[in-house]
């Protein structure tokens, strides 16, 4: 009985001999075989030695397991079945297959192959893992999940660092988390960070956003990132575009740099300028710098410059355009511009405060404030507070005056159809009659009336109802002075009437 014990404890002294030998005696031979229930080599099968059974080994800092394995005297090993590497503390890799080339220091793994740390899991059937690197790559497909953060990342190939926990995929890129969706061409994910980096076309899908861009990061804990790269922004009815936006997912708080463009869908009018910010809960944006808003209408559309634009929504969700500081627009038909301007969708309604003017085809009106109620583009009526005047000129330096302290006026197809003066009204006006294809007039008509109406016929006054203590006068031209041309506070000024989109970027003192 003990013979045969001692001889059993020489075998296996011999066969750790044999083993160890093989592991350190000879410099390619980097495997180093910890144990095998059995060894086996038979040369005229094959060059390589066969371990069987609960073989366990270590190449360089990784422990491995498996059930069978082949080791070839260049260094090479092949392991089959529950093939287990365990690096560190916490990376852990199974697969079926394991090959490891010893010279490029790079182990090949094949089917129902997955790699998890802490707890990320990915798995695929085809896996490189660079043990100079510290790089595991992944092809042909694969699928990582994270309990943590609820996350699922498929993509048709990857790269992970397992030394800086960085990940890099590429290919049909696809994360779904239960709050959103990424989908991208290359993404890079630093599971430290828990952030995102995206490059290539990217898509991000939210319950109310989408986002699109060709550039950004985005990180999944704080909820913060940039887009870059025909970057946009889609929310409800609202879509953001820019170079570059800088977005909060938990505020909705945006802001977009360099070619700005902010569109409301529903009320169909586009913001854009060079700076902006929205934020999507309240529906509030803000643009500077060439800020410029359209508003679209049926065959037509106003163009508005000022230095900030506001938009927000009022108590019905109806938008609210607030335009601040050198204020012009241009439309075919009508052009303005004031100090600041006010648009609320509600009732179509534009205010133009601060010293505005308005050119309506022939007509210059101006007054301390004026309000344009407007139907599909077109102006349907309008007020004007204080010091009311409008201006249309009947011959070259001969012009037709209406003042009073407010005015009311009704418009056709934009036209001046109607208006009434009420309180301090003037006009001036001279009557004309055509003679060969000549225009002429046949003398000054001028009025002093408290409360006035008149109806106007292209651009010409055909009918004047006095209301309230008139009093006035049909004079000759030849008899006319000069003084009475002009009501007081007359000017006219062409200079300033936009004539094109462009023209509203220029401001010109009063």
């Amino acid at each position: 009985m003990r013979s045969s014990s001692m001889m059993t404890r020489l075998l296996w002294f011999s066969l750790l001999f044999t083993l160890s030998s093989l592991a350190f005696g000879q410099e390619k031979l980097k495997v180093e075989i910890l144990h095998a229930d059995e060894v086996v080599m038979d040369p005229k099968i094959s060059p390589a030695q066969r371990l069987l059974g609960n073989v366990r080994f270590k190449y360089k800092e990784a422990l491995m397991f498996c059930d069978s394995a082949y080791r070839f005297t260049e260094g090479d090993f092949i392991a089959y079945s529950r093939v287990r590497i365990v690096q560190g503390d916490s990376l852990q890799l199974f697969s079926d297959e394991l090959t490891i080339d010893n010279t490029s220091k790079v182990a090949h793994l094949k089917n129902n192959i997955r790699l998890r740390e802490n707890d990320m899991t990915l798995t695929t059937d085809l896996l490189d893992y660079d043990f100079e690197t510290d790089i595991a790559h992944y092809f042909g497909g694969g699928k990582i999940t994270s309990k943590s953060n609820n996350n699922v990342l498929t993509s048709e190939q990857g790269f992970y660092d397992t030394e800086s926990k960085f990940f890099q995929f590429r290919d049909d890129v696809k994360l779904v988390n239960p709050e959103y969706k990424i989908y991208s061409d290359t993404l890079r994910y630093s599971s430290n960070a828990e952030q995102a980096f995206f490059y290539g076309p990217t898509r991000i899908i939210s319950k109310d956003t989408e986002i699109y861009c060709e550039n950004g990061w985005y990180n999944t804990i704080s909820d913060l990132c940039q887009f870059n790269e025909n970057a946009q922004i889609t929310s409800h009815t609202t879509i953001m575009k820019g170079d570059s936006i800088f977005y909060n997912g938990r505020t909705g708080d945006g802001e977009v740099f360099r070619n700005v463009e902010i569109q409301d869908t529903t009320s169909n009018y586009l913001i854009q300028g060079d700076y902006g910010r929205h934020n999507e809960k309240e529906r509030r944006s803000l643009v500077t710098g060439h800020a410029e808003m359209i508003q679209f209408f049926d065959g037509d559309s106003l163009f508005l410059h000022a230095d900030t634009l506001l938009a927000l929504p009022d108590s019905l969700g109806k938008q609210i355009i607030h335009a601040a500081q050198h204020v012009k627009f241009f439309k075919s038909d009508l052009q303005g511009k004031a100090d600041s301007l006010t648009y609320a969708e509600n009732d179509s309604t534009l205010i133009l405060f601060g010293s505005p003017i308005i050119w309506s085809k022939s007509n210059q009106i101006s007054g301390e404030r004026i309000d344009l109620t407007l139907n599909g583009g077109k102006i349907k009526e309008m007020l004007i507070n204080k010091n009311s005047f409008i201006i249309s000129e009947a011959i070259p330096g001969k012009y037709n005056q209406i003042k009073g302290k407010r005015t009311v006026g009704y418009f056709k197809d934009n036209e001046l159809h109607r208006i009434d003066v009420f309180g301090n009204g003037q006009i001036i006006y001279f009557p004309t009659e055509q003679k060969e294809e000549q225009t002429s007039i046949s003398g000054l008509n001028r009025v002093d009336c408290s409360d006035v109406s008149l109806q106007v016929s292209d651009n010409e006054i055909v009918k004047v109802s006095l209301l309230t203590k008139p009093s006035g006068a049909l004079h000759p031209m030849s008899k006319a002075q000069e003084s009475e041309f002009t009501l007081e506070g007359f000017f006219w000024d062409t200079s300033q009437r936009p004539m094109s989109r462009e023209d509203i970027f220029f401001w010109f003192p009063n």
